[in-house]
């Protein structure tokens, strides 16, 4: 009897685990843990900015506090991801991309440089790269 109901546990552990795999799907990731797909169709609404935070070795920084503000107006606030990745939705298309600044800052680091990847015009994202260096 005991032999029986173990091998029962074992075979629904088993299809349980089976089950579990097939239902796996792929889905596309971006910066800061989602993808641009979950959006909505705003059609008031500007490019996604996102991108990655480094260090001088070019290792992933975690939990780095980024700013992405527009000038003399304000801004959001996040915290990248286990990647060094972020991402803040886009704002109004009233804005221009040229009035935002990017800054990245982690207790511990200073941040020595942050390069914008060129994108096409009206593009639906922004790329910028932080790059920190960990204080002497």
């Amino acid at each position: 009897m005991i032999f029986l109901l173990r091998n029962t546990c074992l075979s629904l552990c088993i299809a349980v685990a089976a089950l579990g795999a097939l239902s796996i799907r792929p889905v596309p990731v971006w910066a800061g843990g989602s993808s641009f797909d979950d959006d909505t169709d705003d059609a008031d609404e500007g490019p996604a900015f996102f991108g990655f935070v480094r260090d001088t070795s070019g290792n992933s920084v975690t939990d780095a506090k980024v700013t992405v503000g527009i000038k003399n107006r304000g801004g959001v606030v996040t915290r990248t991801d286990a990647l060094g990745t972020y991402r803040v939705p886009g704002f109004g298309k009233d804005v221009d991309i040229k009035d935002v600044e990017v800054t990245c800052e982690k207790e511990g680091y200073k941040e020595v440089k942050t390069s914008r990847r060129p994108s096409a015009p009206n593009a639906p994202i922004v790329e910028t790269e932080c790059t920190l260096q960990r204080n002497s």
